[in-house]
């Protein structure tokens, strides 16, 4: 189910993850899920108990933790997909003004990217390179989903995912 929350959130949900589940259960498909931005879509649909994953997409990210979605799929037994951990390129470099789900970033966005990205520079990380792997110290996180408009991009973020971050910056960040 892609963004359920955009149509008939309650409906969908309810007729639509019996009908994956049974493609699933039928052999047809090997796993079910949901993907969107919305906590209230991914939480209705991870208790209906049917599926297999949550693509959970800019609400698991250093700036935005969606405790509830977490403990709803650890609850559950459903593997998270973690998209958008960039947060509209939130997370690469903080700047006034730039877009965030459609629309301008707020202020108090913005002040706490720049306050995250201070703190991984203290400890010799860059921005991107926490933002990418932070989703991952979370037992439930599957996959991480990023875009890349180039294969640079691609190269790029595969180079991020290979540095070491020091397990102090997780603990400072956890206490912000």
């Amino acid at each position: 189910m892609h963004d359920p929350d955009e149509h008939d959130l309650g409906p969908d949900i309810a007729s639509g993850a019996p009908a994956l589940a049974a493609l699933r259960d039928e052999g047809l498909v090997k796993a079910i899920g949901i993907g969107s931005k919305s906590s209230e879509a991914l939480v209705t649909a991870v208790c209906t108990g049917a599926l297999d994953l949550a693509m959970v997409a800019g609400r698991y990210t250093l700036l935005e933790q969606a405790g509830e979605v977490v403990s709803a799929c650890r609850e559950a037994g459903v593997g998270i997909v973690a998209a958008a951990v960039f947060n509209s390129g939130l997370l690469s470099t903080p700047q006034p003004g730039d877009r965030y789900e459609y629309g301008v970033v707020p202020p108090e966005r913005v002040e706490r990217a720049r306050r995250i990205a201070g703190a991984c520079e203290r400890h010799g990380v860059t921005l991107p390179e926490a933002a990418l792997q932070f989703p991952l110290r979370e037992p439930a996180v599957r996959s991480v989903v990023v875009g890349a408009a180039t294969a640079e991009q691609v190269r790029e973020n595969a180079r991020r995912m290979e540095v070491a971050i020091p397990e102090a910056l997780w603990d400072e960040l956890d206490g912000q």
